[in-house]
């Protein structure tokens, strides 16, 4: 009876040292399988970034080439685009009525100026000189008074005068700008100034 009780008891060490083995090798394999689950998700992670990398190269090109063909087919030779419109700085100098008509053979009409940023771009255009914008003083029949208001027939809204402007009713076109970067005012006729011509991209 001694010796199978001590038979079950160096099998039951063998067996329980053989559960230890194989409870080791498990926990090594679950190891091994999450490392390599691990390694698959970076390899996996790593590739759809790259693809993803290279599909942002491939739209940042495209989108490139669209705005290179939209200036091409938007504005004509000597036009420069800005915004939603083209500009047209001329060379010669004319009065203002003169200036306005060669615009509108152009297609377009003088610079009307909606906004601060516009306001920055045409007195870039304007700095070797004043040039004659689409801003005049008007009498108004419905209202019988004088008022300045744009070639459209808009409203002044946004103002960027030189201070002291406007003053005198005699001076009923506006001009831009001078070295501050400010519209000043002109006759319709005697000035001669270049002129910015304005027409938006369809």
């Amino acid at each position: 009876m001694m010796t199978g009780i001590f038979l079950l008891s160096v099998n039951f060490t063998l067996l329980q040292t053989r559960y230890d083995q194989l409870s080791k090798n498990n926990s090594q394999l679950q190891d091994e399988v999450k490392q390599l689950i691990n390694r698959t998700e970076v390899t996996l992670l790593q590739t759809r970034y790259d693809q993803l990398s290279n599909n942002n190269s491939q739209l940042q090109d495209e989108v490139k080439k669209l705005k290179d063909r939209t200036k091409e087919k938007c504005c004509p030779d000597g036009w420069t685009i800005f915004g939603c419109s083209c500009y047209f700085k001329s060379k010669e100098e004319k009065n203002w009525y003169d200036s306005r008509a060669d615009c509108q053979q152009r297609g377009a009409d003088l610079v009307i100026i909606n906004n601060k940023e516009e306001q920055e771009f045409v007195t870039e255009l304007s700095k070797d000189g004043e040039s004659w914008i689409g801003l005049r003083y008007e009498w108004t029949q419905g209202r019988y008074q004088w008022k300045w208001e744009w070639v459209d027939g808009s409203p002044l809204t946004e103002k960027f005068w030189a201070a002291g402007l406007p003053r005198d009713e005699s001076y009923h076109v506006a001009k831009c700008c001078d070295q501050e970067g400010k519209w000043t005012q002109g006759y319709y006729i005697n000035d001669n100034k270049n002129w910015i011509c304005e027409k938006k991209i369809i």
